[in-house]
């Protein structure tokens, strides 16, 4: 099975690989096609066309021909018996009044040189070091090359402004263009043959201006050439078997004839066997290699697609499926989401997919592809994202349907089941639907009847009129209808809100008046009262089990102290009897310090119990916090010197009061001196300080751990707990549970803090409003403090 499961598995992954290949091919092969030349003609008629019937092939020729007039239109201007004469005059320019100036070509391309321009065989002005600073002079032109036919003899309006460098720049280019010509269709062999001739019959002898690169050239022999135009200035018409000639040519042809008369002519051929290899040749090789192209772009697109299709049927049939011959479909994760959720993850996964495409492969293209194949190349790009996007859709929804969760997790259809609960109102989301639903119906009705009929007032009878004013009153009464149901709605859920705060305030014998409800309302407030009703059984019940615990507690308590009582005193009364034996002395020690340990561990459970049930009778008085912390550290000033640990002590010199019970905050007191007397490191520091903050009294007990505090500050306070986890030291876990209990029932707060080995206790209480007053101290102890604090501040505990 497993092996059958690996094999489906590997043919998924080798089909889809081979989709994609194909796939690739296919856009290859579209990609060949449309980089053809001769997109649109299709494919059959490609085949039976020939380079000689495009358009680009009849532009090439007839913009030959425009070239070929300017050639003769500037051949006297530039050049001085068929070369270049770089000393004739190419421009006149006026800088001012009397200040016309005439400069050569040999001028003009000694001024270019000098602000950084280099010139090449063809008079191509190529930009080497020019001066981005640089200011050129400014003038008039009263005569360039580049524009013959316009001539000035003084300033006058219309003349062109320019600066001497942009004009010159003008003139090498109009040069450039003459040159190449000359040089493509004149001095080089070419494919393309003409003879222009100008003849002035009514002279003697007659006169002929000849324009040619084939003086032998005859209408019959430029007919065997296979494409040729004729042209006679006797005629409207022309023989040609171009697809078309421009009329640009016909204007120049006779613009160009230095005669009064019409005996003129143009006679072109072009050969199209292609005996010489210039642009022609070119474009015919090109043409030939773009259609091979586009047949094999054909081949490519129709075997990519086809094998693209039938690998992608299968990858349908067998997607969700794990092995051969299950039907079971199993889901991804994405699978597993509704419906409108996927098409949304997918349609951001798209965006996010082109932006990075945008950012990356396509900046990637520019980098490896040539400028002109730019728009191909992200083209691609962007059609290869979307089309694995909508490929991993297709999947996914294809893996619903055959698992039936299609519809099944469709929002829509969870939309659907919500609506349906509209008509059996039973929550308040559907009524409150419902109700806008109809107020939105109710008032687009009324609204577009009123308009309708208004707009055709002027045909409404005093019937309309009253029908119109009804609709209107009519829409009136269901706005202030549907606006009282909002208001009842929203007071009903104020007073079920005020409910709730009162229980949530703790009054749990809170009722709701369910009278003033109505529907599906009156359900739920009779639900909450029924909380309430719970809550407070539930509260009572907590309550008789807290008592009974504290109840068992004493009881048990109490039973264990009777037999404790009589054990300690028997102890006594044996230790009485002068017993010599050493033996039983040690067992006697025992016995006597265990029973003692116990009666200990008796009586703070019992307090411990009490403290937390809050069964405690308090008699809260005022006291002096100060005075209570001196007295407390002079109980334990021996206690503290058997273990050498130094008391410092930091309080103010005025009296601190604050509202609490005597007898308790002492066992507080007590409670985290002891336990610094049997956790604090021997022979350290206890820092005990008193300060006011906020209005409220604050004691701060700290001291270095003898034993790690690998602990946190919170456990420490639960019963039972003690610092030292081996349990070496006498104690009964309960001193710190104990003391953060009566502190909290007489108003206190009370917090732990470890930090590494320091344990630090803050317990703080509201200080009562009284006169402040000087602290009254014995010189001894201003004079252990005044030490304590000298030694605080020269070393670090």
């Amino acid at each position: 099975m497993m092996n059958r499961r690996l094999n489906l598995k590997n043919h998924k992954t080798i089909v889809c690989v081979i989709h994609l290949l194909f796939l690739a091919l296919m856009f290859a092969g579209v990609g060949t096609m449309y980089l053809n030349d001769n997109l649109g003609v299709g494919i059959t008629r490609i085949h039976s066309s020939v380079y000689e019937d495009t358009d680009e092939f009849t532009q090439y020729f007839n913009d030959d021909l425009a070239d070929i007039f300017q050639y003769m239109e500037y051949n006297e201007i530039f050049a001085t018996g068929g070369s270049i004469d770089i000393s004739k005059t190419m421009l006149e320019m006026t800088f001012g009044p009397n200040d016309t100036r005439s400069y050569s070509l040999n001028d003009i391309i000694k001024y270019l040189q000098s602000l950084g321009y280099s010139l090449n065989g063809d008079f191509e002005c190529i930009p080497v070091s020019v001066d981005e600073n640089r200011k050129p002079a400014m003038g008039y032109v009263a005569w360039s090359a580049s524009e013959p036919d316009i001539y000035y003899t003084s300033l006058k309006d219309g003349m062109r402004h320019c600066s001497l460098e942009e004009i010159s720049l003008e003139i090498i280019n109009t040069l450039n263009r003459y040159y190449s010509t000359y040089k493509r269709l004149i001095e080089s062999p070419s494919n393309l043959h003409f003879r222009i001739e100008y003849i002035d019959s009514e002279s003697e002898p007659k006169r002929i201006t000849s324009f040619s690169n084939d003086s032998t050239l005859t209408l019959e022999q430029a007919k065997t050439y296979g494409r040729y135009a004729c042209l006679q200035g006797n005629s409207v018409f022309y023989d040609t078997n171009f697809r078309f000639i421009d009329l640009d040519t016909v204007s120049a042809l006779s613009a160009g004839n230095p005669y009064d008369t019409k005996t003129y002519y143009l006679l072109a051929a072009l050969d199209t066997s292609y005996p010489v290899s210039d642009p022609y040749a070119d474009n015919y090789n090109h043409y030939v290699r773009m259609q091979n192209y586009y047949f094999l772009g054909f081949a490519l697109m129709v075997v990519g697609g086809l094998t693209a299709a039938a690998s992608l049927l299968y990858l349908l049939s067998v997607s969700g499926k794990q092995e051969y011959g299950d039907s079971r479909i199993t889901l991804s994760p994405f699978d597993q989401t509704s419906t409108e959720t996927g098409l949304i993850l997918l349609i951001l996964l798209a965006g996010a997919s082109l932006l990075a495409g945008r950012y990356t492969l396509v900046r990637i293209a520019h980098l490896t592809l040539p400028e002109e194949s730019w728009d191909v190349g992200e083209k691609v790009i962007y059609t290869a994202i979307v089309y694995l996007v909508c490929l991993i859709g297709l999947f996914s929804l294809l893996r619903r349907c055959k698992a039936g969760i299609l519809w099944k997790n469709s929002l829509i259809r969870k939309l659907g089941d919500r609506l349906s609960v509209f008509f059996t109102g039973q929550t308040f989301a559907g009524q409150l639907s419902a109700a806008f639903i109809a107020y939105q119906i109710a008032n687009t009705v009324l609204l577009v009847t009123a308009s309708y009929l208004y707009l055709k007032w002027h045909i409404l009878t005093l019937t309309l009129k009253i029908i119109i004013g009804m609709l209107l009153f009519l829409w009136l009464c269901v706005n202030l209808w549907i606006f009282y149901l909002m208001f009842r709605r929203a007071a009903d859920r104020d007073r079920l809100d005020l409910a709730i705060r009162h229980l949530a305030g703790g009054e749990t014998t809170y009722q709701v008046d369910i009278s003033q409800f109505s529907g599906k309302i009156r359900e739920t407030a009779e639900n909450l009262n029924n909380v309430s009703q719970g809550l407070e059984a539930a509260l009572s019940e907590k309550v008789k089990s807290e008592r009974l615990k504290a109840d068992l507690i004493t009881n048990v308590s109490h039973d264990i102290k009777t037999p404790l009582t009589s054990i300690i005193n028997y102890v006594d009364l044996i230790k009485r009897e002068n017993i010599q034996d050493e033996k039983i002395q040690r067992y006697l020690e025992v016995l006597e310090q265990k029973s003692h340990r116990l009666k200990n561990l008796t009586e703070d459970l019992v307090e411990a119990s009490k403290a937390s049930s809050g069964n405690l009778k308090l008699d809260i008085s005022r006291l002096d916090f100060i005075e209570l912390i001196y007295q407390t550290n002079g109980e334990f000033e021996e206690k503290f010197i058997s273990r050498r640990l130094d008391l410092i002590t930091s309080a103010p010199e005025r009296s601190v009061f604050i509202e609490a019970d005597g007898r308790r905050l002492w066992r507080v007191l007590e409670n985290l001196y002891n336990n610094a007397f049997k956790y604090a490191l021997e022979g350290s520091r206890i820092y005990a300080d008193v300060s006011v903050e906020n209005s409220m009294a604050v004691f701060t007990i700290k001291n270095i751990s003898a034993s790690p505090l690998n602990i946190k500050a919170e456990e420490l306070t639960e019963r039972f707990v003690r610092g030292d986890v081996a349990r070496t030291t006498e104690g009964s876990g309960l001193g710190l549970s104990i003391a953060r209990s009566l502190t909290q029932l007489q108003g206190g707060s009370f917090e732990i803090y470890i930090d590494g080995d320091l344990f630090k206790v803050r317990v703080a209480f509201p200080v009562a409003e009284v006169p402040p007053k000087v602290l009254p101290k014995t010189a001894e102890a201003k004079t252990e403090d005044d030490e304590g604090r000298a030694e605080s501040e020269g070393q670090t505990p």
